[in-house]
Parts: C-alpha cells; sequence; structure tokens
C-alpha cells in the first residue's frame, strides 16, 4: 500500500482499539489484551515512518491499561504525529474519538481545543 496510506489505516486501527475502552463497548481486560497483541503484530509488518510507528506503540500500554486519559494523551500524539497523511474525513473522525477519550470539557480545555487537528 504505502507509507502514506498505511499510515492512515494504522491510525484508523488504533482509533477502533481506543473506542473499544469507552462506552458502549468497553471491551473485557482479556479481549482488550488480546486484540492490542495481535495490532502490535500487525502494525510491526507495516510501512509506516519510524517516528509514526513508535507514537503508535505508545497508544498501546494506555490501551491495555484501560486507562482512558493516557490513551486520550497517546492518541492524540499519534494523530498529530500522522496529521499529514490524515485526510479531512479521518481527522473529524479521529478527533470526535480525542473528544470521547478526554471525556469531559475539563480535560478538553486543557489540550487547548475542541479540535485537535486543523
Amino acid at each position: 500500500m504505502g507509507g502514506d496510506r498505511e499510515t492512515l489505516v494504522a491510525c484508523l486501527q488504533l482509533a477502533r482499539l481506543c473506542a473499544g475502552i469507552l462506552p458502549p463497548y468497553e471491551m473485557s481486560r482479556e479481549l482488550v489484551v488480546e486484540r492490542t497483541e495481535n495490532t502490535k503484530q500487525w502494525l510491526s509488518s507495516l510501512a509506516v515512518p519510524s517516528g509514526i510507528r513508535s507514537t503508535a506503540f505508545g497508544v498501546f500500554g494506555a490501551i491495555t491499561g484501560l486507562d482512558r486519559a493516557r490513551c486520550a494523551i497517546a492518541f492524540l500524539d499519534l494523530v498529530k504525529a500522522a496529521s499529514a497523511q490524515l485526510d479531512e474525513a479521518s481527522r473529524a473522525e479521529l478527533n470526535t474519538l480525542l473528544q470521547e477519550l478526554f471525556g469531559s470539557p475539563v480535560a478538553t480545555s486543557s489540550v487547548g481545543t475542541r479540535e485537535f487537528m486543523p
């Protein structure tokens, strides 16, 4: 597929994992760990820039810890790192997930904006 496309797909797959710790899904810890391990293996096979890869791997610990706030921060870092590869529709979808992960207006305002990516 190539770097840009694979970066986009990686972001969307990690978004699915992050969404899995939110209501109404709230996957069990065992299922989150299993899916995270499978996604790690898959991500290792993709042709994504090393900076994106290392940032993406930072999201895994937050997900397996079921830590919503940590997941939000790690995923925001990934979205920022991959911003050049994301189209407008993808950014909008990922921004919506980030708002859900941050959860409260207080947490959102600490980032400084409700829209995380331009």
